[in-house]
């Protein structure tokens, strides 16, 4: 996009005469309400599904389960050789115990 300079605007402005001027303040600020109400129902779709993306539990790997810590839903951690994601916030729950954990990947058996 190309921007005038200074020198360019006043250049550019010089050539409009008072009447145009005001012929074109009076058409902008027709419009801007016009487009800033389109703008809002085309955005608005956009900012909801954004809204709902973001309300998402975030994916976090958290390592290997520790009794102690308090794991927030969406976190995945390593327990017994296989992966599990935390359905709702939980201390203390061994994963595979208690239903608060799901078996993400499952550990392979020995060859």
């Amino acid at each position: 996009m190309n921007v005038p300079t200074p020198e360019e605007r006043r250049a550019i402005e010089a050539k409009v005469s008072p009447q145009q001027r005001a012929e074109i303040e009076g058409l902008v600020k027709s419009l801007a309400p016009v487009i800033g109400e389109f703008v809002l129902k085309a955005t608005a779709p956009l900012k909801a599904r954004i809204k709902e993306l973001e309300s998402r539990p975030a994916l976090r790997y958290l390592g290997i389960w520790d009794a102690w810590r308090t794991y927030p839903p969406g976190s995945f951690v390593t327990h017994a050789g296989s992966v599990w994601h935390a359905e709702t916030e939980n201390t203390g729950v061994r994963p595979g115990e208690g239903g608060f954990w799901k078996l993400a990947v499952k550990r392979g058996g020995s060859k």
